[in-house]
């Protein structure tokens, strides 16, 4: 069995921490990839079903799908989607500042969004690719001190300082370029993995179906969400719980730890 102080270094091991824990009012969907799901059922034929994804460092992500059994197309625009904070309790009028209550909170843009990473990219690919005024002038001035050198008597460690100081300007650029190529590959992958996720505006046609990710800016403080989307501007609404909520992480002992009382 374990010693009296291998179990507190043990218990130790554990640490507190907390998570954002968002769950929809009404939990009649499917589970989906481990989050339950709320579905409303429109009249007009089109189930729509929004569920939980995960708290960001400044977002909430909701996924958000849709089934068109009408006869017409229908058209999502998720940037006209938007979430407002409801009072759960008389308490809350109280504990949360009124102006909490009263504004949307609109979801990204996807277009701006994806615009904004493509710009960030091509930028990042012209930086790893091109040369800089300050390269070429750099380069410029080491030419120069080279044929100025030719005049010159210089010794041994002159030649040797002069080379390896134009070799570290030459270093210098290259690992320039090698940052902005790796900043590129960075901007690549997160772009194409927001395409691949995210809800995009589309017209959806008789018996198609859709799903995406929407984001959200974060409102800790509010203890209720209503989310608001849409299909041909007409809203459906779900209401979402949401708490700070506490969990212990087991974090492994050191070795010593785990020793045995002698018999």
């Amino acid at each position: 069995m374990l010693s009296a102080g291998g179990l507190a270094l043990l218990l130790s091991a554990c640490g507190a921490s907390t998570f954002l824990a968002v769950e929809p009012a009404n939990s009649n969907g499917p589970w989906v990839n481990g989050h339950p799901t709320s579905v409303v059922s429109h009249p007009d034929s089109v189930y729509v079903r929004a569920g939980f994804l995960r708290a960001d460092d400044n977002e909430l992500v909701f996924e958000v799908a849709y089934l068109n059994y009408s006869d017409k197309p229908i058209l999502i625009a998720p940037e006209t989607f938007y979430y407002m904070a409801v009072p759960d309790t008389l308490a809350d009028s109280t504990r949360v500042p009124t102006q909490y209550f009263a504004g949307r909170r609109l979801a990204a843009d996807p277009e701006v969004r994806l615009v904004q990473l493509q710009a960030r990219l091509k930028e990042q690919e012209r930086k790893a690719t091109n040369v800089s005024w300050f390269e070429i002038l750099t380069t410029v001035t080491d030419l120069a001190e080279d044929v100025s050198s030719i005049k010159k008597k210089e010794t041994d460690q002159q030649v040797a300082e002069r080379e390896a100081r134009h070799q570290d300007n030459q270093a210098f650029f290259d690992n320039q370029r090698l940052d902005h190529a790796d900043q590129a590959q960075q901007l690549y992958s997160q772009t194409t993995a927001l395409e691949a996720v995210v809800l995009r505006k589309n017209t959806l046609a008789p018996g198609q179906g859709l799903r995406g990710q929407v984001f959200f800016p974060r409102l800790d403080v509010a203890r209720k969400l209503r989310l608001v989307v849409f299909f041909d501007e007409r809203p459906v609404q779900f209401i979402f719980n949401q708490a700070l909520r506490g969990t212990r992480q087991y974090q492994p002992a050191p070795a010593a730890v785990a020793q045995t009382e002698p018999r």
